[in-house]
């Protein structure tokens, strides 16, 4: 059975699993951009975008939920876990049976199947992980993804070689999630007491909110990519997909913390521990969130010509776009977990939905006049709005964490006015 570890040690533990994954991911973009066509680049990075969405919309918030809730006890744990596959299982089965035909409606069953493949593989990982992370021991995680990283590099590099089409490349994708996640799937009774299975209707209400929250944050994510294979040219959904997969790729610090924040901060009693445990990680996460992406922002757009060639001169600018938000990410993740953990819920569903809306609006806006760096501004607007939302939320519903407390400042300034 896992063993609970400190926050410090699950987020070093997450980093380096979250590292191994986001190299991959940047391996995908790069080989994918070199050995395809970019009208075929702009089918993969399309294709990704859309599998990013339906991977949220079939995990409902399970994964999350299992975090958070799971971290009670192995029952809960257990019961969780069964319940909210089996509410599932009839999507999963639905998703891969039409996906063809609807495919086949824009002349690419095979890239269609393949999506709903890869989306259902990423589903049940997020849920299978989740039942793990909520043990408070992301060792099996972090290995995990390690394989998943290594193995999705060396097929993606064969797909390049024998069979340079995005449809290879996303069947290689969707094998190796399914794969890699098989061995803790059949060992998730190690974390989880599997005796009982939670009712399936009580489980999708208490999962669903939480899972349309994380499905309007990739949403608008993704909805650059999506929107400029809709209204733009192959070109600029090439160069956005590149730009969207290195700049993302960056996130992985972040992501680590947060994913080993969510279960500690479940487990805390204590309001004031919440607190102060979320001001130290905040703190830390956008320092280091800002130094990398100004460090990227600085070095990466003289090095994509030589990496990628001229094809994909247009995806500097919106990267550099894109390493300005990564600040705010970083910082609406911490927030946003820590929110999450005390249950506001209705605060983040606010939030998320005006960013979405920002998000949307200024694509219909931007895209059709700028292209790559409008998808890339309409990202940067939606997530400064988002951080402003959850700042003023986070005042009232954790006192202390962004300013400080009304206590606190009486004291600091008592203590200024001593002379």
């Amino acid at each position: 059975m896992s063993g609970t570890r400190s926050l410090r040690a699950n987020s070093a533990l997450a980093f380096a699993g979250d590292a191994a994954l986001k190299l991959s991911t940047l391996v995908v973009v790069l080989v994918g951009a070199r050995a395809l066509t970019v009208s075929e680049f702009a089918v993969l990075a399309t294709a990704l975008a859309i599998a990013g969405i339906l991977t949220m919309a079939l995990d409902l918030g399970a994964g999350t939920l299992l975090t958070r809730d799971g971290a009670r006890s192995r029952g809960d744990r257990g019961a969780l876990f069964a319940g909210s596959l089996a509410a599932r299982a009839p999507a999963f089965v639905a998703v891969l049976i039409v996906s063809p035909l609807v495919g086949a409606v824009v002349g690419r069953p095979w890239t269609a199947l393949a999506i709903a493949a890869l989306s259902v593989a990423g589903a049940i990982a997020l849920t299978v992980l989740g039942c793990y992370r909520s043990s408070q021991d992301i060792r099996p995680e972090a290995l995990q993804r390690l394989a998943a990283g290594v193995t999705t590099i060396l097929c993606v590099c064969a797909a390049a070689l024998f069979a340079p089409t995005a449809d290879a490349m996303l069947v290689a994708l969707a094998l190796v999630a399914a794969l890699t996640i098989a061995p803790l799937s059949l060992r998730v009774g190690t974390v989880a007491d599997l005796a009982r299975a939670a009712p399936r209707g009580a489980t999708l209400r208490r999962a669903a909110p939480i899972g349309l929250l994380a499905l309007a944050t990739v949403a608008y994510y993704r909805s650059g990519t999506v929107a400029l294979a809709a209204l733009g040219d192959d070109e600029a959904t090439a160069a956005f997909g590149v730009a969207t997969g290195i700049a993302f790729g960056l996130l992985m610090l972040p992501n680590a913390i947060t994913t080993a924040l969510l279960p500690r901060l479940a487990a805390e009693d204590d309001h004031g521990g919440v607190v102060a445990c979320t001001r130290r990680v905040l703190a830390w996460t956008l320092a280091l969130a800002a130094l990398v992406a100004t460090a990227s922002a600085v070095v990466i757009p003289s090095v994509l010509p030589i990496a990628l060639g001229h094809e994909y001169d247009a995806a500097r600018a919106p990267f550099v776009v894109l390493c300005i938000g990564i600040p705010l990410i970083a910082a609406s993740g911490v927030i946003g977990t820590a929110l999450l953990s005390i249950g506001r819920i209705r605060a983040l569903g606010l939030q998320v939905g005006i960013s979405l809306a920002v998000n949307l609006v200024c694509i219909a806006i931007l895209v059709p006049l700028a292209g790559a760096v409008g998808a890339a501004l309409a990202t940067l607007a939606c997530e400064a709005v988002g951080l402003v939302v959850l700042v003023h939320v986070a005042r009232a519903a954790l006192p202390g964490l962004v300013l400080p407390a009304r206590a606190e400042r009486s004291a600091m300034a008592a203590e200024a006015a001593v002379p």
